[in-house]
């Protein structure tokens, strides 16, 4: 298990308080979940991503990356390791181009079973395969996502259906290979995504809430759990939520009727 948050907000709204100081921040959560940390954001559009391998709550360079952001669009992950060894390539988010990911959750068999790895590694396109770097499901469930969305009319500045429709793609791969026969556990698919323009989030087996505020300092935030006094609303199972400016608020089921 892991924890993930995401905003989408006015660029003078600060991140640092919901990721450091916030009642429940996510550097609070990291004593639960200490085996790495990672914070993405935009600089005049490409992202740029802090990574570290301490608990965030025992790493200063965490509470200096968040006091750094100026952006609209910021994403950060703490990660409790179940697949792949803590090191930074295995840190939450991964990058790819504009696009910046993380993922809470599992994929069934994954670690122990080499014939989901390479079945999963065979749905992703060839030239994305080779920037894979760490050793986790989740990296491959980015580039699986990837590869899903460009089939739909590429990576570059696509719609929040074209993305929803992407996700939806994703968990219905890796269950179709992972979960085809029974197990203990089976996969956990919640997803955080981005490419600076939009963000967009899934839940399937892990919680995910969501809230969104209209103000001056307006901001669409989703977070694992609740951080800090915002209205915040449970996603449901199979649910999807987006936003592409931090005002409209996209909020459906992830797979269309």
């Amino acid at each position: 298990m892991c924890r993930l948050f995401g905003q989408h907000a006015h660029p003078g709204r600060d991140a640092c308080e919901p990721l450091c100081s916030a009642e429940n921040a996510l550097r609070f959560q990291s004593h639960r979940h200490p085996h790495g940390w990672g914070i993405g954001w935009y600089v005049e559009g490409s992202p740029l991503v802090r990574r570290g391998i301490l608990p965030a709550h025992a790493d200063a360079a965490f509470v200096e990356a968040g006091r750094e952001i100026r952006s609209a669009v910021v994403v950060a992950h703490v990660r409790e390791a179940s697949v792949g060894p803590v090191l930074r390539e295995n840190t939450h988010p991964f990058v790819h181009d504009r696009w910046i990911f993380a993922h809470n959750g599992t994929v069934a068999r994954f670690k122990d079973d080499a014939a989901v790895r390479e079945r999963i590694l065979a749905e992703i396109d060839p030239d994305l395969r080779g920037r894979i770097r760490g050793d986790t499901d989740s990296e491959r469930c980015f580039h699986l996502f990837l590869t899903r969305l460009r089939a739909r009319g590429g990576l570059e500045d696509p719609g929040v259906e074209a993305v929803r429709a992407a996700l939806a793609a994703t968990t219905d791969t890796v269950l179709r290979i992972a979960d085809a026969e029974p197990s203990p556990k089976p996969s956990s698919l919640t997803f955080l995504v981005s490419d600076g323009r939009l963000l967009a989030a899934c839940r399937r087996g892990r919680t995910l809430h969501a809230a969104s505020d209209a103000g001056p300092r307006h901001a669409f935030v989703v977070a694992s759990e609740r951080i800090g006094r915002a209205p915040w609303r449970e996603v449901p199972e199979g649910g999807f939520v987006a936003t592409e400016d931090g005002i409209r608020v996209v909020d459906a089921p992830l797979h269309a009727a």
